[in-house]
C-alpha cells in the first residue's frame, strides 16, 4: 500500500461537504504528482478532489520529508449504504511494455546436483597443471557443452559481465539504447595477437579499469526484460525509482495472444539496488502450452488503489457558528 493511501483519511459533515487529508513523501512528489479521486456506489463516477497543501501553520508537526495534503468535494448523496470509494492517480503516464518471443528469449536454469561419472577420473592422468581443462575436455562428449568455458576473472564489482570480441580496431562503440541510464559501468581490455599477422598466442594481461556513468533516465520503468526458462515460466524484472514507489504501486500485465484478455502477474517481488536510487521489481508468468502461444505481450503499469470509506459512519459535522450569549 502507498503512503498517500495509507495515510489517507476523510469525513463528512453528513450535508453536503467531503473532507480528506493525506500526505506523499516530498521526493515523490518532487518527481510525480498524485490526484485523489472520489466517487461512490450510487453514480460510480469518479470525480477530481480539489486539494490544497497544508502550510506549516495547519499542523501541529510537519515532517520535512513529508508533503500535506486537505482535501475538499461537495456531494448530495448521503446515508446508510453510501459507500465513497477513493483512489489516488500519478499525474504522469507511467508504463513500459516489450513483445516477447519465448525462443528468443531462453535461458536454461543453471545444473543442479552435479556429479562426476566414476570413468571420468581418468581424465585426470594428464600432465601437471592441465587438470581443469582436460576434465572439461572429457566431459564434453558426456554432456554436449558447445564450447569449452572461458575461464576469465570475473570484475570485482560485478559477477556478470558483458563481453565484445573485436578486430584490428583500437576504439570500441557502446550503443544509448544498449545502457541503463543512471548506472555506473566499468570496463577493461586484454589483446591477442590477430591472424592477420600471422602469429598467434595467448590473452595479454588485463588493462587497468575505466569507469563512468551514464545520464539519469526519466521517470518510466526501465530496463524491462524477459527469459522464459525453456520449460513453464517467463521472468520479467523491470527497475523503478525507489521515490517514486513510496506514492506508485506497479504492477506487471500480460497477454498470451493478441487475442487474449490481459492478465496481471503475481505476486511482484522487489529488490533494491545499492548505491543507485532503483529497485529492481520482478513476476513470474506461468507458461503452459509455450509451443502453441510463444509470442506475449507484457507491460509494466501503474496499478490503481482504491479504499472504501463508509459515510455514515465518518460524520466530523461544522462547529456551531453564530454562538452568542
Amino acid at each position: 500500500e502507498s503512503i498517500p493511501m495509507k495515510s489517507l483519511s476523510c469525513y463528512n459533515d453528513y450535508n453536503s461537504q467531503v473532507t480528506c487529508t493525506w500526505m506523499e513523501h516530498s521526493e515523490a512528489h518532487a518527481l510525480v504528482g498524485m490526484t485523489l479521486y472520489q466517487r461512490d456506489n450510487i453514480i460510480m463516477e469518479n470525480k477530481e478532489m480539489f486539494c490544497k497543501r497544508q502550510t506549516e501553520n495547519d499542523l501541529d508537526e510537519v515532517p520535512e520529508s513529508y508533503v500535506h495534503w486537505v482535501c475538499i468535494n461537495t456531494t448530495d448523496n448521503f446515508g446508510i449504504g453510501v459507500d465513497d470509494i477513493y483512489s489516488f492517480r500519478p499525474d504522469k503516464m507511467l508504463q513500459a511494455e516489450l513483445n516477447v518471443d519465448l525462443f528468443q528469449n531462453a535461458r536454461s536454469t543453471a545444473w543442479q546436483h552435479v556429479h562426476l561419472p566414476s570413468h571420468a577420473w581418468d581424465c585426470w592422468e594428464m600432465e601437471p597443471g592441465s587438470h581443469l581443462l582436460s576434465l572439461f575436455a572429457c566431459l564434453l562428449p558426456l554432456f554436449s557443452i558447445p564450447q569449452l568455458p572461458d575461464f576469465l576473472p570475473p570484475f570485482p564489482q560485478q559477477q556478470k559481465a558483458a563481453s565484445l570480441l573485436l578486430s584490428n580496431t583500437t576504439r570500441c562503440h557502446l550503443s544509448c539504447k544498449d545502457l541503463v541510464p543512471g548506472s555506473s559501468y566499468v570496463a577493461r581490455v586484454r589483446a591477442r595477437p590477430g591472424r592477420s599477422s600471422g602469429f598467434s598466442g595467448q590473452f595479454s594481461e588485463w588493462s587497468t579499469e575505466v569507469s563512468w556513468e551514464t545520464p539519469e533516465g526519466g521517470l518510466q520503468p526501465r530496463n524491462l526484460r524477459c527469459l522464459f526458462n525453456g520449460a513453464d515460466r517467463l521472468t520479467c524484472s523491470w527497475e523503478v525509482k525507489k521515490a517514486i514507489i513510496t506514492s506508485v504501486i506497479f504492477g506487471l500485465f500480460f497477454r498470451a495472444t493478441p487475442a487474449s484478455a490481459e492478465e496481471e502477474c503475481s505476486p511482484v517481488q522487489e529488490k533494491s539496488l545499492p548505491h543507485v536510487p532503483y529497485v529492481v521489481q520482478s513476476c513470474e508468468i506461468p507458461v503452459s502450452n509455450s509451443s502453441s502461444q510463444s509470442q506475449y505481450h507484457v507491460s509494466v503499469q501503474v496499478k490503481t488503489e482504491e479504499k472504501l470509506i463508509e459515510a455514515y459512519k465518518n460524520i466530523k459535522v461544522l462547529p456551531p457558528a453564530n454562538v452568542s450569549v
